[in-house]
């Protein structure tokens, strides 16, 4: 049998906590922490993946997020949060974003697919986590502020540069 899965589940609420880790499959090691700071001490190079929520005490989910992604070895981030995406989630560097609440198998689907990416380059990653952060807004922000956006717009110009496309998040790996 291979080697477990280990997940950091950091959210102030303890509900969702404790669901999470309820519709994680047995083979997934979960630790918890009610606030940023805690979670972000937690999360060592034997931290797989995490489920993020954006507004807790202490430090924020956008927080953690950067400075995960200062240190050399960084696990898959799924941010889930009840804020609405707006275009503002581009700039949050993270591998997945979903609005709570997420449903079982939509959570076990994207952590499974962000977990995977880890295993590319950094770029490849960072640019996949974008196209995927840019599908969620596209999704919940009007055309025409789309259009309006200066944030969105370098988006869909690096993803372009790189030839990075919607059906990259979906078809990898």
């Amino acid at each position: 049998m291979g080697k477990s899965t280990s997940v950091a589940v950091i959210d102030d609420d303890e509900d969702f906590r404790q669901l999470y880790k309820l519709w994680l499959p047995e083979e997934y090691e979960v630790i918890e922490a009610g606030d940023g700071r805690t979670g972000l001490q937690q999360i060592d190079g034997s931290i797989d993946a995490v489920l993020l929520d954006r507004q807790m005490p202490e430090l924020s989910g956008e927080t953690v997020a950067e400075r995960l992604r200062q240190r050399s070895v960084t696990p898959a981030v799924v941010m889930i949060s009840s804020v609405k995406p707006d275009v503002d989630i581009l700039d949050i560097p993270v591998d997945s974003y979903l609005r709570k609440p997420a449903d079982r198998d939509t959570l076990l689907s994207v952590l499974s697919t962000v977990r995977a990416r880890c295993e590319y380059e950094t770029q490849r990653r960072e640019l996949l986590g974008l196209a995927d952060r840019r599908a969620t807004v596209a999704d919940a922000v009007r055309a025409t502020a789309l259009a309006e956006s200066d944030a969105y717009q370098r988006a869909v110009e690096r993803l372009e540069q790189h030839d990075v496309s919607l059906a990259d998040t979906v078809s990898e790996p």
